[in-house]
């Protein structure tokens, strides 16, 4: 009798140290702090946001004229109405907050899909920002060098295509930029022909493609493809350093 209590004992503090309900306490205080940390990045990029868009906004503004510089240079954009002259700047009075609002777009999309689908690559740096800023302004100087010695249409395009894609590689490296690349190159020179037609704020003079009745030029999908990986890279450091300033001065005070 006796040793059937002690087995009966036994048993019951086996049952109670591996019950569902203790091992749910070991559980539950990890879970919930994984939920507020998660809830609180929200509540900061949430708060943070406008900062973020205002910044993208600005570098757009200033930014993206000049890069545009490039290649109004060799006439393969020529402005019209609104064009002005900064020196050996050819431009429009509309082309930078149109490039603003494409940062801001870009932008915003890329921290969006961050949040949404976290990974590894969604924290920025200044150094990848830098580099993939570098990268773009060589590719548009090719791509203006190579237009303006005059080198045939399509032979330009096979260079320019397959420099995208090493950039997307050394730069990048996932399919979900990969995928916001290609979005962006197809749909920014089909957002072009609207403008164009409705407002004649530039055209292309040496056009090799019609498209609804408006010229374009087949390689600049590749350079918008090349644009994105920068503007990526720009807003996941802008949101990282917006973010570590406000942890500095919420330390502060």
């Amino acid at each position: 009798m006796q040793s059937l209590l002690a087995s009966t004992s036994r048993f019951s503090a086996f049952v109670t140290k591996f019950s569902p309900r203790e091992n749910c306490r070991h559980f539950l205080p990890e879970f919930t702090t994984f939920c507020s940390l998660r809830n609180e990045r929200r509540t900061t990029l949430s708060k943070t946001w406008p900062v973020i868009s205002w910044a993208l906004l600005g570098s757009g503004f200033i930014l993206g004229p000049l890069i545009d510089g490039i290649h109004s240079r060799v006439n393969l954009v020529v402005y019209q109405n609104g064009s002005i002259d900064l020196g050996p700047l050819h431009t429009n009075v509309w082309v930078p907050p149109v490039l603003g609002l494409f940062y801001l777009t870009v932008g915003l999309v890329q921290l969006f899909l961050d949040e949404k689908l976290p990974s590894g690559a969604s924290e920025g740096t200044l150094g990848k920002t830098v580099a993939s800023l570098i990268a773009l302004i060589l590719f548009i100087e090719l791509s203006a060098e190579m237009y303006k010695a005059g080198v045939a249409d399509n032979i330009e395009a096979y260079v320019l295509f397959a420099g995208a894609a090493l950039i997307w590689f050394w730069l990048d490296r996932t399919w979900l930029g990969f995928a916001l690349a290609c979005i962006v190159g197809l749909g920014c020179p089909l957002a072009e022909i609207p403008i164009m037609k409705s407002f004649h704020l530039w055209y292309y003079p040496r056009a090799n493609i019609e498209l609804f009745g408006q010229g374009l030029v087949t390689w600049t999908l590749a350079c918008y493809f090349v644009y994105t990986p920068f503007l990526i890279n720009l807003s996941r450091w802008l949101k990282t350093y917006i973010l570590s300033a406000n942890e500095k001065d919420s330390e502060r005070f």
